[in-house]
């Protein structure tokens, strides 16, 4: 019922090799990245045009929010 030991050793052995390839691929990407070269001539956008959508929704969920509280306070005051 025991399984063989010999595979199990044989990779436990691989653990720490394949650590360090994958700690040098990391230190290689970390290091890779500050060395591109910057693109330029492209146009910086700011957070507001980035999230343009998001505001308009939320302006326009707030303007409804605000009419509907508005009317029902109003309606409420013939409602006696």
């Amino acid at each position: 019922m025991s399984a063989p030991v010999g595979p199990i050793l044989a990779q436990l052995q691989m653990l720490p090799a394949r650590s360090r390839q994958g700690l040098n691929n990391l230190r290689q990407r970390l290091f890779q990245q500050g060395e591109k070269p910057k693109k330029e001539g492209l146009p910086l956008r700011t957070s507001f045009s980035i999230h343009k959508p998001v505001w308009v929704t939320a302006g326009g969920g707030a303007y409804t929010s605000l009419a509907a509280v508005y009317l029902t306070m109003r309606y409420l005051k013939h409602v006696r």
